[in-house]
């Protein structure tokens, strides 16, 4: 047992002076971590503000770059359809030269110092003071060319790189965007040379009351003119055409001649006089009837090809005068020897046939060797009219014409005043393709004579009445019968007859005229009927796509300056498979260039100019459907290219009810541009003295610049960038 005076005795501490060393201990060892935690977490405040500031400095170098992309973005937007600005020079020179592409090809660059951009560098003045800038850069790149459309469409991108520069600070922050560009060629040149294009039948195209004007484009090339096509799709099936348009023999389109509106055209064949006859009465009837009027032929000079036994004796007006004298002679013939007893044996010799009659053929011959043969040249509406002068002897014989053809065919009987084709003053060459025809009406007779009648030595005065020469479909007497060599070029018959075998081009395209271009409607095989606005059915060229008539009137249609305006930027594609209209009729302002296609679907159009005449345009093309006339006055006035067609898996026999066209709804229509439909629908829902007029648009026809560079409305690239 150890003592406590022992050495290695345990010795205790005083009461308490233990615990006071572990709490100094402690409260060092908590300091120093304390100290420790304070210094970690001072500096880990600090990184994070060091961060956060640097994020905010990064975002505002973001958002300076972004506006400066916004700002090269509006540039190109106002400059790229403009072809006096640098871009739209690239622009201009790519649709000029049309070339190949065959990988991305840039067109285009420029740089933008922060001089140009001014508003993101006032921005940027406002934001950092003059501590930094935003300059960039702009490239244009073509990627595809899109072909199987008149001119080719192009497709690609413009590229926008925007710079934020801090004065002092080295990092510089880069904001890329791409956007898609589609260059597109909004002209046809088929289609845009057209006028008017019609292609199914119209029975009212004579209607005087109801008319149509074309006024063709007048350059100073005599070569450049306007072309028009009426076809004769879905003509009515009859005896003359049994299978309407598909017959073998093609139905023709008539117009009817107005001559006395029509001198222009007529020129030199246009000699108004009266007939010189025996009868002055008959003379005055006929004046102011005619636009020419031949001298009267001797008939010895034509009667060559005719036969005295068997061209005369059907003859009406020969029966009747031959009839006449048998009668007299068979009344006073009892003595032998007496010229009346030698024509009643010679009757009884031909057992009462003329053909077999000597004295018959002595009565024709006694008359070639007198007559006087006349014709002259009138139209349908001194034919028609109440007090038509053709009702008088012997200007009689174009009535047979309209018995014989109201049987065969009703359409030949509809005519009136061909529409104006060139011009309300008749001046302006207008190629007008088709199986169309020009129809003048031929009156013709031999005037009465007063002849020694010669039979056997025996010579008797005798009157004989004029003879009016009939119309004959089948040939029966010497009136139908084809003469060789003609009266004329015009025609080869004696018979009164429809002229209608002349090329209405002939007024300014026949010879010693302008030179006729091949026509471009049936060129290469292609019917007018199967004539469609070419259109890219990729769809690649379309710069926007809406569902319904609805979407794109609330994406297109803005108010500027206080009324609604079509905002026009290419190829905009309805779909419309819900058949709903395009109400465009409150809309009387467009700007731009463009074309709308509606897939299925009416349009309903008022009034409609564009805002800045000669450089917006706009075509409407209805796939399925007609455009409906709703003007608020009388008429409406439409500057634009109208084209209402629908495709049949049998062009040549639609059916009316599904073709594309025009409705006129109680309104006239003035067209600056040019129409091209299915169908007339026979003009119905014009008012009477009411007109469609369509004035040829020269800017359509040869245009200077028809392009459209469309810039996509979302990205299709964005990425952000931090260089040292």
């Amino acid at each position: 047992m150890l003592r406590p005076t022992d050495p290695d005795r345990l010795t205790c501490p005083p009461p308490g002076s233990g615990r006071r060393g572990f709490i100094l201990f402690l409260v060092c060892v908590l300091a120093l971590v304390m100290m420790v935690m304070i210094i970690g977490l001072s500096r880990h405040k600090s990184g994070a503000v060091l961060q956060l500031n640097r994020t905010i400095e990064q975002e505002r170098a973001v958002t300076l770059a972004q506006a400066g992309v916004n700002e090269m973005l509006a540039s190109i937007k106002a400059e790229v359809n403009d072809k006096d600005t640098p871009v739209g020079k690239a622009i201009h020179q790519l649709w000029k030269t049309r070339p190949a592409v065959t990988g991305a090809k840039s067109i285009f660059n420029a740089s933008f110092d922060a001089s140009r951009l001014k508003m993101t560098n006032q921005l940027v003045e406002e934001t950092l003071g003059s501590r930094g800038d935003v300059s960039g850069q702009i490239s244009l790149v073509i990627t595809e060319r899109v072909s199987g459309i008149p001119r080719p469409a192009y497709l690609g991108y413009v590229e926008l790189i925007a710079r934020t520069k801090y004065h002092d600070y080295p990092a510089e922050t880069r904001v890329k965007e791409r956007r898609e560009i589609r260059v597109v060629d909004l002209s046809d040149p088929f289609i845009d040379k057209y006028a008017l294009f019609v292609k199914s039948f119209c029975r009212s195209i004579n209607d005087p009351k109801k008319r149509i004007i074309v006024q063709g484009v007048t350059t100073d090339d005599p070569g450049r003119y306007s072309f028009a096509y009426l076809g004769n799709r879905s003509y009515p099936v009859c005896p003359e055409f049994p299978n309407g348009s598909k017959s073998a023999e093609t139905p023709p389109v008539i117009l009817d001649l107005d001559f006395e509106k029509d001198k222009y055209l007529l020129g030199s064949f246009y000699q108004p006089a009266a007939f010189r006859m025996r009868d002055n009465k008959l003379s005055q009837i006929s004046d102011g009837n005619l636009f020419f009027v031949s001298p009267a032929i001797p008939f010895s000079k034509i009667s060559g090809s005719l036969s005295l036994a068997g061209d005369f004796h059907k003859t009406s007006e020969l029966l009747t005068i031959y009839n006449s004298i048998v009668k007299d002679a068979r009344e006073q013939g009892q003595q032998e020897g007496t010229m009346p007893y030698m024509i009643y044996q010679d009757f009884l010799r031909s057992g009462g046939n003329p053909a077999n009659s000597e004295a018959f053929r002595s009565l024709v011959n006694t008359l070639m060797a007198n007559w006087k043969y006349q014709y002259g040249y009138t139209d349908y509406t001194k034919i028609t009219k109440d007090n038509a002068f053709v009702s008088n002897h012997p200007f009689v014989g174009i009535f047979k014409y309209f018995e014989e053809v109201e049987k065969s065919n009703p359409m030949r009987v509809n005519g009136g005043k061909m529409p104006l084709l060139f011009g309300e003053a008749r001046n302006t060459p207008v190629y007008v393709e088709g199986p169309v025809f020009l129809r003048f009406f031929k009156i013709a007779f031999n005037d009465e004579i007063e002849v020694n009648f010669d039979l056997k030595d025996i010579v008797v005065p005798v009157s004989f009445p004029a003879v009016a020469m009939h119309y004959e479909k089948t040939p029966e007497t010497f009136s139908g019968k084809i003469l060789n060599p003609p009266v004329d070029s015009r025609n080869d018959r004696l018979m009164s007859m429809p002229i209608e075998h002349f090329s209405i081009n002939n007024f300014f395209f026949g010879a010693g005229n302008i030179s006729a271009k091949t026509p471009t409607a049936v060129k290469g095989g292609v019917e007018g009927y199967d004539v469609f606005p070419a259109f890219d059915e990729s769809l690649r060229s379309v710069a926007y796509y809406y569902q319904t008539a609805d979407e794109f009137v609330k994406d297109r249609v803005k108010t500027i300056d206080g009324q609604k305006t079509l905002d026009l930027d290419g190829i905009s594609l309805i779909a419309g498979k819900s058949g709903q209209a395009l109400d465009l009729s409150g809309v009387h302002r467009y700007r731009g260039k463009g074309k709308i296609v509606l897939g299925e679907g009416k349009c309903q159009i008022g009034d409609l100019l564009p805002l800045n005449s000669g450089e917006d345009s706009l075509g409407i093309y209805l796939m399925y459907g007609r455009f409906v006339i709703a003007a608020d006055g009388p008429s409406a006035d439409i500057h634009a290219s109208l084209v209402a067609t629908t495709c049949f898996n049998d062009n040549s026999q639609a059916s009316a009810s599904s073709e594309g066209g025009i409705e006129f709804a109680g309104k006239s229509v003035n067209i600056v541009g040019n129409l091209v439909v299915d169908n007339l629908f026979e003009m119905r829902g014009m008012p009477d003295g009411g007109f469609l007029r369509i004035v040829h648009d020269p800017e359509l026809y040869v245009p200077k610049y028809p392009v459209r560079v469309s810039v996509g409305q979302t990205r299709s690239l964005l990425a952000v960038e931090y260089a040292q």
